[in-house]
């Protein structure tokens, strides 16, 4: 291999749906951010519910909270990779991007496999031996055929993705499928693969056919009983019990029988991707659906859930106590009123200076012809959203600094915090958006005019915009429907979610919980893969051999990675500091760096290190002058 002429793959480019025509393209990728919002929701919902529901503390639901988190795994491995390929044509993945991609689909995949098996064993020992089913299936038990699902995962994705990842890649890098499956890689290879072939064959017969048998074993032993029931109410209570595991059985294993035991002349590319599809992103969003709509029992607790609700709010009036209908911001009335004039002063010229130069880095890229750039596209978007958010938080803030303990109402509030949810989730994957811009016209500049081609950035900015939907509408939503019926007054200056979720009279803990993973998957993901794009730029701009390419590459990034930096600290350290350690007065200054301070910041950053924006100035008050002369 060393001596021929072949070139080493470092990459490969997933293909994706880049057949179709590129309305259809949009299309789908909207379908599919839907259903993969949905999934990621309903998945979460049911692991929520069955949490906190005790009706469904039973060993059938233990396994469905299982099942809900593979699911949301097994999302997060295909579906995002597969919104990319829809955005930006000939998506590139690395060598080890493609090889970890496949690891955790195995893993997930065979998980699944044997934990639907697991599932159809508990129903089997509900309905056939129901005496005995408190002992067979205790909680030590269930958990050990918990791990026992889980652990097959591990030696089949480590045998067969380093098995295959140790071949030679030396042809064409073209994967021509939506993720790094198996047989669209294994044709790229330049080495016989007839032992792996067999290996792989007898490998997916053995974890997709074995536990599949004992499912089949186990559904015959449970019509059977239900059979010889004698009452049709007995029958029907039975079988219900497992229909909707039966329902997700066959989705699952239709599909993905359908997909790797069809002939191979049967068995086109195209036909291959869209048979992938429903295992990969519809069945994970049916799985909860199928087993909230078809399961009495989790109805039932959303029921109660509910009722819990109404009943805990009619308690609340009957003890006398006062429904708040508004709320106190008690801002910085801490503060001698000197200081407090001060500070409006200040706060007021931050707001002031936010607001022009945001406005003036809008028009400044817009009229410019040589700021037409994705750069510039993204970041005019971000200038929109840094006035977006500061519109949101600081008029009212400057209003607590002359009327101490300024009252907001109830719905003030709740819109406020809305749009602060909005724009934060908003501004998280915008910056990430940025850095894969960055990414691409510093790794790979031949391509970028068509990977980052205008169609392409408008759907990264919709989709960074569209991102603080869903986390505003369910987090706001959540928090303004519990009760509120002790004091009124929020230790902050304007309306976050701790210090209003501190005045709730009602368990809180299940949101807490809601919003911790919320909070990690709208901060940290985001973050991460601006990490991964910043390791990949430093790792090409350390490989440039002059000087003054290294400079000139390191300076399109700077001003970026700057924001980046004051955004993602304060935000880190405000809301993931041990709640011991985080006083109110701290959290406070922390949120004036991230809500007042930065928005001011990114205008004078981006036009103070960045030399085509000043001398886009220039040109601007050249001909502004000029046009005065005139």
């Amino acid at each position: 291999m060393a001596s021929g002429n072949w070139t080493r793959v470092t990459e490969f480019v997933l293909l994706s749906f880049s057949s179709l025509p590129t309305e259809v393209q949009a299309l789908l990728f909207l379908a599919f951010l839907v259903i993969y919002l949905v999934t990621l929701m309903g998945n979460s919902l049911i692991i929520l519910v069955t949490l906190a529901d005790p009706g469904l503390h039973s060993p059938m639901y233990f396994f469905l909270r299982n099942l809900s988190f593979l699911e949301i795994c097994f999302s997060l491995v295909v579906v995002p990779k597969m919104l990319g390929t829809l955005v930006v044509q000939g998506t590139t993945i690395s060598f080890l991007g493609c090889a970890t991609q496949m690891y955790f689909f195995f893993f997930f995949g065979v998980a699944e496999c044997f934990l639907l098996a697991t599932m159809a064993y508990d129903r089997y020992v509900a309905i056939c031996s129901p005496l005995h089913y408190p002992v067979l299936m205790n909680q030590r038990t269930r958990a050990k055929l918990a791990a026992a699902s889980w652990f097959p995962g591990f030696p089949v994705a480590t045998v067969q993705t380093a098995w295959l990842f140790s071949f030679p890649f030396c042809a064409t890098n073209k994967v021509n499928h939506f993720f790094c499956d198996s047989p669209p890689v294994l044709r790229l290879v330049c080495a016989d693969t007839a032992l792996f072939e067999i290996y792989a064959i007898v490998g997916t017969v053995l974890v997709v056919m074995t536990p599949c048998s004992l499912i089949l074993c186990s559904y015959a032993r449970i019509a059977a009983a239900i059979l010889r029931i004698p009452s049709a109410k007995g029958k029907h209570k039975a079988f219900s019990t497992c229909s909707s595991h039966l329902l997700v059985v066959s989705l699952f294993y239709v599909s993905s029988s359908l997909t790797y035991f069809r002939p191979k002349s049967n068995n086109s590319p195209e036909s291959k991707k869209l048979l992938s599809l429903s295992y990969t992103i519809v069945t994970p969003m049916l799985n909860p659906i199928i087993y909230s709509l078809r399961n009495n029992e989790v109805k039932t607790a959303v029921g109660r859930t509910f009722r819990k609700a109404l009943a805990f709010r009619k308690r609340i009036m009957w003890r006398n106590w006062t429904i708040v209908s508004e709320f106190v911001l008690v801002s910085f009335s801490t503060l001698p009123s000197e200081l407090q004039t001060l500070l409006f002063l200040l706060f007021l010229i931050i707001y002031m200076v936010t607001l022009m130069g945001n406005v003036l880095i809008i028009l400044v890229t817009t009229a410019d012809s040589a700021l037409q750039s994705p750069m510039y596209f993204f970041l005019r978007n971000l200038s929109f959203l840094e006035i977006g958010f500061n519109l949101v938080i600081v008029p009212k803030m400057l209003a607590t600094l002359i009327i101490q303990d300024t009252t907001i109402s109830f719905l003030g509030c709740a819109t406020q915090m809305y749009f602060f949810f909005f724009f934060g989730a908003a501004e998280c994957c915008l910056l990430a958006t940025m850095a894969y811009d960055r990414y691409v016209a510093i790794c790979d500049p031949l391509r970028y005019p068509v990977i980052m081609a205008r169609r392409s950035c408008a759907q990264l900015a919709a989709a960074s915009w569209f991102s603080g939907f869903p986390v505003a509408t369910v987090q706001t939503t959540w928090i303004f429907s519990f009760p509120f019926c002790g004091p009124n007054r929020v230790n902050h200056f304007f309306c976050d979610s701790p210090p209003v979720i501190a005045l709730v009279c009602a368990d809180t803990s299940l949101f807490e919980l809601e919003a911790l993973t919320a909070t990690v998957l709208f901060i940290l993901f985001p973050f991460l893969l601006i990490l991964g794009s910043y390791v990949r730029i430093l790792s090409t701009i350390f490989k440039m051999p002059s000087a003054e390419g290294k400079r000139k590459a390191f300076s399109t990034c700077s001003s970026h990675l700057l924001v980046v930096s004051l955004f993602y600290s304060t935000a880190i350290l405000t809301y993931f500091r041990p709640r011991s350690s985080t006083s109110p007065e701290n959290k406070k200054l922390l949120s004036l760096s991230y809500t007042v301070v930065t928005p001011m910041l990114n205008p004078i950053i981006y036009s103070l290190r960045n030399n085509e924006v000043k001398a886009a100035l220039r040109r601007v008050i050249r001909r502004t002058v000029g046009l005065q002369k005139l």
